[in-house]
């Protein structure tokens, strides 16, 4: 069965809109011969998924690209996949899962990059954002914890910022709909006045590429 977690694995891994059906095909196939002839792990599809909701994202800070270009590969994989009479005894609640999974992550990773752990895995993010349109996050986590979270500190982060802006280009009628207008309009103001550091070259340099990335992530006024 190792060898099939790997096949398996690495074609979540490449997955792409031109491959899909055929990805799907081959998981599907090999999948059915892992649960025929051996035994299949206990959440085996959503730690596939899980494991490579990053790969393809097209992620690269530097450049303002802060957009997951494949996250709609992975939730439609985890839709099939509770669709799918194979898939159907493993996957039984597979979106629910991933999205309380990813929340997790998202208020955890926050925190330990405020304290100069690291950046949070901005696919992660993504993959919230879209959570919160499809109705998988609770409309009072949107309007009492998700925001408050990113602005609950003295001064905005630089991962908070980056946060905000992928939240507010993919779901800012979400956030319309179930959040406290004050608390958006607080948001706002503090990526207005936000400008990032770059320890090589101070925060003047940084602000550069904060203000590229606002202009490529933000939705138009």
């Amino acid at each position: 069965m190792e060898e099939i977690d790997k096949a398996l694995d690495s074609t979540l891994g490449q997955l792409s809109d031109e491959n899909y059906a055929r990805s799907l095909d081959f998981y599907r196939f090999w999948f059915d011969i892992g649960q025929t002839y051996h035994q299949v792990p206990s959440g085996q599809i959503f730690n596939a998924l899980w494991n490579n909701r990053w790969k393809g994202s097209g992620i690269d800070i530097s450049r303002g690209e802060l957009i997951h270009s494949a996250a709609h590969l992975v939730l439609r994989f985890a839709s099939d996949a509770e669709l799918d009479p194979i898939f159907a005894p493993h996957s039984s609640g597979l979106h629910s899962q991933l999205c309380a999974r990813s929340l997790q992550e998202f208020f955890s990773d926050n925190l330990k990059a405020a304290r100069g752990g690291g950046d949070p895995v901005y696919s992660t993010i993504n993959l919230v954002a879209h959570w919160m349109n499809l109705g998988y996050v609770e409309e009072a986590t949107i309007r009492n914890h998700i925001l408050q979270s990113l602005t609950s500190h003295p001064t905005l982060h630089d991962h908070q910022a980056y946060t905000l802006i992928i939240l507010f280009k993919l779901a800012g009628a979400t956030f319309e709909a179930y959040a406290d207008s004050s608390v958006v309009d607080r948001c706002f103001e503090l990526l207005k006045n936000h400008r990032t550091y770059d320890p090589r070259q101070g925060h003047n340099a940084g602000k550069e590429k904060l203000e590229r990335t606002k202009q490529v992530c933000t939705p138009a006024e």
